[in-house]
């Protein structure tokens, strides 16, 4: 197997890169901005790319299918900041909208003729999985489900951005070989490789905050359905190993926690066994100084995902555990 992480330097691209490597990948291409990721292997080589311009992807491209052959792209990169995006929504949707990504790849594979069986390896195209988000969603109803209705409603220009890019890979790779990811928060320990392109962690932040002196607000009332970043690394090794056809689509990819800011900061406390003496609740809704808006309610039900990977997502005090390093973190 062979793969190209686009941003793979990022949090959740260092994850899918060691799970395939340690999965024995014979090679794990990546693309990064400008913060490459230190040497960690022959079989991993890095290619520095603008996915907004689409300068170097194209190239990234050629080295993995001169290496024998490309089976997966992974696309973590993206602006993920709300507020980012809000301020500057124009690069946003540049960066978040693959659209330089998917040219490049419909070049190299070009669409099907009638009669094509899709068997021959030289012809055959990769399985293009996508990072979107659960801020497709308006937050007005409780356990999403996946597909197109009413409730998709984004309320901010990170979630419109990354809805444009769901239908625009939908509409551009084949069915039997797309897959969209609809990521809650990110959690987990520090990446695994490189920790240079990388913000502080949800995680840290909580944690700083219960060990900390002052009281700290967490919302009461936006509710989000966190995953480990292993496990949405263990989905997509599952994903790439299916065969055409089979276990496409687009997917929710929440742990099996639906939990409030602060029942995370609360349920964090008692996994380390700290005191939440500092936590205190607000509203959202109330909140008139944010910025940016945010949707309140964006729990998903992953059921469909667990279905077709038999990955179960762990839950959200083993996750806190992950970020501190304490035992019982789960192997790929």
């Amino acid at each position: 197997m062979r793969a190209l992480i686009v941003g793979g330097s990022g949090y959740l691209g260092q994850f899918v890169i060691r799970a395939m490597l340690d999965a024995g990948y014979e090679r794990v291409d990546y693309t990064y901005a400008s913060n490459p990721l230190p040497e960690v292997s022959d079989k991993c080589v890095g290619h520095v790319a603008n996915v907004a311009s689409g300068r170097g992807v194209g190239e990234a491209i050629d080295a993995v299918l001169r290496s024998g052959g490309l089976d997966v792209v992974v696309n973590c990169a993206a602006i993920s900041s709300p507020a980012a995006c809000e301020k500057d929504p124009e690069t946003a949707n540049a960066t978040n909208v693959p659209k330089q990504l998917l040219m490049a790849l419909r070049e190299r594979f070009p669409p099907s003729s009638r009669g094509d069986t899709g068997d021959d390896p030289a012809t055959r195209k990769p399985l293009f999985v996508h990072v979107s988000t659960d801020q497709v969603y308006g937050g007005e109803t409780a356990n999403n489900l996946e597909g197109h209705g009413a409730h998709i409603a984004p309320v901010n220009a990170y979630g419109r951005s990354k809805l444009a890019a769901e239908k625009m890979v939908t509409e551009s790779w084949p069915h039997a070989q797309t897959v969209v990811l609809r990521s809650s928060i990110i959690t987990g320990p520090p990446p695994p490789l490189s920790r240079t392109a990388t913000r502080r962690l949800f995680l840290e932040f909580v944690e700083a905050s219960l060990r900390g002196k002052e009281t700290t607000t967490f919302y009461e009332d936006e509710f989000r359905c966190p995953i480990a970043a292993v496990d949405l690394a263990r989905h997509v090794l599952v994903l790439a190993a299916s065969k055409p056809g089979t276990a496409r689509g687009v997917f929710n990819a929440g742990g099996p926690d639906r939990l409030s800011r602060v029942d995370m900061a609360k349920r964090a406390a008692e996994a380390l066994r700290l005191s939440d003496r500092n936590v205190a609740a607000a509203s959202a809704a109330a909140a008139s100084d944010r910025g940016v808006a945010s949707p309140l309610d964006i729990s998903m039900d992953s059921a469909k995902l667990e279905r077709a990977t038999g990955v179960r997502a762990s839950g959200w005090a083993l996750q806190v555990k992950m970020a501190a390093g304490l035992p019982h973190m789960p192997s790929y």
